[in-house]
């Protein structure tokens, strides 16, 4: 079994650009963090927790022996 925590500043993607949007920053903020660790196997472990200005979030992913 891994298991990390994944941390980011904010929830949601930051805003970029003129216009602002933050659909075009697909790698910032937990909520994309957590789906992409997610999309790799990867399962959430309890809640999201706060903590030093970060979210943070704890995974785990089992592997086969």
């Amino acid at each position: 079994m891994k298991y990390t925590i994944i941390s980011d500043e904010t929830l949601q993607p930051v805003d970029h650009g003129l216009m602002n949007w933050n659909i075009l920053d697909k790698e910032s903020g937990l909520i994309a963090k957590v789906s992409n660790f997610i999309s790799k196997g990867w399962k959430p472990q309890g809640g999201v927790s706060f903590g030093a200005g970060k979210y943070l979030q704890a995974m785990i992913k089992c592997e086969e022996e």
